[in-house]
């Protein structure tokens, strides 16, 4: 089920779609019967419903042009959202950049900066986030500044990461996946009590990802729960976690052997 944030945002598509295109019909029903009239009228009306005919051509041929164009980049920009979340970037890049084409705009932008960002090219990748505040008049999108402050949440940049981080937790989006970086953050610092008062109204919610794995293990092994933290290590510590995972996982299976039973 979506959440209410993603309805909300499918109601505006559909409305700004529907509107757009009942325009294009208004004005291409008015010009085809101002110019179907025209052979009617006398001589003295031919000129003034001859511009009026031209007028609403014009327009219906410019509202369409535009219409269709924001559709592109819309569905452009789906698609791209899509692959990005499948964890392709280069095609996505790829698809944000044609819907940008179409419609240049600020999430366009953002999006394509959040995947160079990724990508491996940071420079760029700040600047077209930079570009799309600047067309926002000064702010980014909760997406924008959940994926900036986990790119460098990865380069191991908390200090950078943590404003970004907060400012996005307030979408429910991306609430949950904040608090569980913020409590890797409190381990990092040796601080694991309150990593665990961060996690304790979600003590219920089952490990099913390495993040909250390898904090509920962090946590089983200051509380002395070895076995437990052992299984959870055990469990999600494979060769597909992403280096950054990868290292911390190696660290805590090494503390987890030298602690003394």
């Amino acid at each position: 089920m979506p959440d209410m944030a993603t309805y909300t945002e499918w109601i505006k598509v559909i409305l700004g779609e529907s509107a757009k295109y009942i325009s294009l019909l208004l004005f291409s029903v008015l010009a085809i019967r101002l110019w179907r009239r025209l052979p009617r009228l006398s001589a003295g009306n031919k000129r003034k419903n001859f511009l009026l005919a031209c007028l609403a051509s014009a327009m219906a041929c410019v509202v369409g042009y535009f219409s269709i164009c924001h559709s592109l980049g819309l569905l452009y920009s789906y698609y791209g959202m899509r692959a990005f979340n499948s964890g392709y970037l280069l095609p996505a890049f790829s698809l944000f950049e044609k819907s940008s084409g179409y419609w240049k705009n600020a999430d366009a932008l953002g999006k394509q900066g959040v995947c160079l960002l990724f990508l491996g090219h940071p420079d760029q990748g700040m600047q077209l986030l930079d570009d799309a505040k600047t067309l926002r008049k000064g702010g980014n999108s909760s997406f924008e500044e959940y994926y900036e402050g986990l790119y460098f949440f990865f380069d191991e940049k908390a200090a950078k990461a943590i404003p970004l981080l907060e400012v996005s937790s307030a979408d429910p989006s991306y609430r949950w996946n904040v608090i569980k970086l913020f409590a890797v953050l409190e381990l990092d610092n040796n601080q694991p009590q309150d990593a665990e008062h961060l996690m304790q109204p979600f003590a219920q919610v089952e490990a099913a990802d390495f993040d909250l794995a390898y904090v509920r293990a962090s946590l089983d092994l200051f509380e002395g729960k070895k076995a437990a933290a052992k299984m959870l290590v055990d469990r999600f510590d494979t060769e597909n976690l992403l280096p950054f995972w990868k290292s911390k996982f190696d660290k805590l299976r090494a503390k987890i052997q030298n602690q003394t039973p």
